[in-house]
């Protein structure tokens, strides 16, 4: 089980690196439209004063011509999934290809020819994969959106001016290793999507808070302890209605042998103390001793059904034959969402595979929907509400279901 968890993450980071392509000049503009301002501690010890929203930098859209280009055929399948975002597709024959388009990742930008196969539509089928599904925008419908409510993410750059996540974006700085021309990831903008995204997103009026990370180089577990401090100070001066509840990280590859583990391990403990949720992949299994039993795995549903009914979701295909399906392991949507894209302001992106990367944020929205009902609620009152309320189907035993978790919650008030 740990090493089939290891190689899970190292897949996702390999991922990560293949998907996050590209860079480019930055955009220096700074946002200065004062929310509130807030004193922190520099990374020379001093005190500073800064004005909400905070954007250390905005980094550049990326280009994804280059991955695919023009072709003449669909590319291949690689790990169950067919990459085509902004490829040129408008010459070829695709009205027998409806089991291969099935598989695609594509964006706003590919280019489709006119004959496609009757039943596949790409503009609406990413129009249905942004639905967060499973009943979450009837909660919206009814002003549950995360309002007053702060989601933190730790992440890839994020192309900071989408369109989607703009408007609740009120502080961004990157670490150090984050190069001062790199553009914005694929990955960033996902995650960031899933969480609060206006379209695509669980809490579309939580506040977001963002630092990227570079978690390619040495040392990576030391360095997201600093991102979670970092952030865990900056919580100190925001005001009530602004705090942060819970932090994403769609990361779990902890370097158990280096220095930092024993400050990753404090970091987690701190988030505990002050009411702070820190949702990982590392919940996979249980090896977070701060959140003992807290436990998820992703599941996955295909691009034509309907993300709200509950039935559709199954097991993730590199997951099937594993023991990782436990009755007390709460099933998170992952696969065949549409999320907000890195190669422009307003342009999405529909990827056939996720993993657990997508399944994180997930998890942090509805938790952030869960506060804003109950603002006292803490993860051990959530996780046993959300294991309570589970609905099972054919394939899974516990499948998240937000609506139940809220109703729950409107009971006890």
């Amino acid at each position: 089980m740990k090493n089939l968890k290891k190689v899970i993450c190292i897949i996702s980071i390999i991922t990560i690196m293949m998907q996050a392509m590209g860079c480019s000049q930055i955009d220096t503009n700074a946002e200065k439209n004062s929310l509130s301002e807030v004193s922190m501690e520099s990374a020379s010890g001093e005190k500073q004063t800064i004005s909400l929203p905070y954007i250390e930098r905005h980094p550049s859209q990326d280009n994804y011509g280059r991955i695919v280009g023009k072709v003449s055929k669909l590319p291949n399948t690689e790990n169950g999934e067919i990459e085509i975002r902004s490829a040129d597709l408008s010459q070829i024959d695709l009205s027998d290809e409806l089991e291969n388009l099935l598989l695609t990742t594509y964006d706003s930008k590919t280019k489709w020819p006119d004959n496609l196969p009757e039943g596949f539509n790409p503009n609406n089928i990413m129009e249905r994969c942004k639905d967060p599904g499973l009943g979450v925008r009837n909660l919206h419908k009814e002003g549950i959106t995360g309002k007053n409510v702060g989601i933190a993410i730790i992440d890839q750059e994020l192309l900071t001016k989408h369109k989607e996540f703009t408007k609740q974006l009120k502080y961004y700085s990157e670490n150090d290793l984050i190069k001062a021309y790199s553009a914005a990831s694929m990955h960033g903008a996902a995650v960031a999507s899933i969480a609060v995204g206006n379209t695509c997103g669980v809490a579309p009026e939580a506040s977001l808070y963002y630092i990227a990370e570079n978690f390619i180089t040495e040392n990576y577990t030391g360095r997201v302890a600093k991102d979670i401090n970092e952030l865990l100070d900056l919580n100190k001066s925001l005001k009530e209605e602004e705090k942060i509840r819970v932090i994403s990280i769609s990361w779990g590859a902890e370097e158990e042998e280096s220095d930092g583990y024993k400050d990753l391990k404090k970091a987690y403990q701190r988030a505990k103390e002050e009411d702070v949720f820190v949702i990982t992949t590392s919940l996979l299994e249980d090896d977070r001793e701060d959140i003992k039993g807290v436990n998820f795995i992703g599941m996955e549903k295909t691009k034509l059904t309907d993300p709200n009914d509950f039935s559709v979701y199954g097991k993730a295909s590199w997951a099937e034959e594993s023991d990782l399906y436990k009755k007390d392991y709460l099933c998170i949507p992952m696969d065949n969402r549409c999320v907000a894209a890195p190669t422009g302001v307003d342009d999405y992106a529909l990827y056939q595979t996720g993993g657990l990367s997508w399944s994180v944020p997930y998890l942090a929205g509805v938790y952030a929907l869960a506060c804003q009902v109950k603002p006292d609620i803490d993860y051990k009152e959530f996780w046993k509400i959300a294991l309570d309320t589970a609905v099972a189907n054919n394939k899974l035993d516990m499948i998240i279901n937000p609506q139940e978790i809220i109703e729950k919650l409107k009971e006890q008030k």
